[in-house]
């Protein structure tokens, strides 16, 4: 490739000073783009299931019972249906799961009273049951055949949702984070298109082609910077492209028309403030669900 214009040898001092990014640009550039929005997206919506499900499955009976077990008989304080149920579909409910508290008396005749969980197993006030206890710890109790929690510990598997999601978000930012960097540091320039490849991905019904496009640094050295989108118009409207790319390593470049957050960046590389709107709308599903989740948990795990 020839060079492109005058502007591809602009002289070291025009570009080797830090570059400012309004704060506003920073967290538009952070948060925006697909996997953190659709990362966010996920883990909010996720976790709801988390914490419905995940949250209130009993994962502690299999070795809090395994042990040795003392049997006495107790007797039924109140068994009330939880709403919950296993089963059923859309026009019939599945097998009710109850809550069922009930007391017995430990070794030395004082009385205790506690809860247990049990899909189908209902009973009446007062109705004697079978409890089991264990050895050492007359206080950590269940009738036979029940468990300590609404959901048994098979309902874990939601807990993939909210950690693809939270891991896509990651990614993301961790990935914008890095073209932020050569946005404050790197040099701008121009490159030309010279390959269009369509990927076997789709958003919005749309194919998402990789665009690759070459240019020269400082140096004369040619180089070559890819990214993908599938609003192809971003990278077609013009004969040549702009871009920023690292002096140290020069292979490390961003398109400019395809960052994430869509920073307005003029002809001298200058980068100019989003709106607070704009970083508000890319923050909004990061950090705000996310902080939401978090009072739940707060609240969830304290009461």
């Amino acid at each position: 490739m020839g060079h492109l214009d005058e502007y591809n040898r602009r002289p070291s001092s025009d570009t080797t000073m830090r570059r400012e990014v309004p704060v506003t640009t920073q967290v538009a550039v952070t948060f925006g783009g697909f996997f953190p929005q659709f990362g966010a997206a996920f883990f909010t919506f996720g976790m709801i299931f988390w914490w419905f499900f995940g949250a209130q499955a009993d994962v502690t009976s299999w070795y809090r019972f395994s042990g040795d077990l003392v049997h006495v008989q107790g007797t039924t304080v109140s068994c009330t249906d939880t709403g919950m149920s296993v089963g059923g579909s859309d026009n019939e409910r599945g097998t009710p799961v109850y809550r069922t508290v009930y007391g017995y008396e430990i070794e030395g005749g004082a009385y205790h009273e506690s809860e247990c969980y049990g899909t189908g197993l209902s009973f009446s006030p007062g109705q004697a049951v079978p409890v089991e206890y264990v050895a050492g710890d007359p206080t950590t109790s269940r009738i036979e055949g029940s468990r300590k929690k609404p959901w048994s510990a098979w309902v874990l598997f939601v807990a993939v949702f909210p950690i693809v999601g939270l891991s896509l978000l990651v990614l993301g930012v961790r990935s914008n984070l890095t073209k932020l960097k050569i946005m404050k540091f790197g040099k701008a320039t121009r490159g030309r298109l010279v390959s269009k490849e369509p990927t076997n991905t789709r958003i919005n019904n749309r194919t998402v082609y990789k665009f690759t496009f070459e240019y020269e640094d400082e140096s004369g050295n040619t180089h070559q910077v890819s990214d993908k989108t599938h609003i192809t118009g971003l990278l077609e409207d013009e004969e040549t492209e702009r871009l920023f790319y690292n002096p140290n390593s020069p292979d490390e470049g961003l398109l400019v028309d395809v960052l994430p957050g869509k920073p307005r960046v003029d002809e001298h590389g200058n980068i100019g403030a989003a709106t607070g709107a704009a970083a508000f709308a890319r923050v909004l599903l990061p950090l705000g669900g996310t902080a939401a989740h978090m009072a739940v948990g707060v609240l969830f795990y304290s009461s």
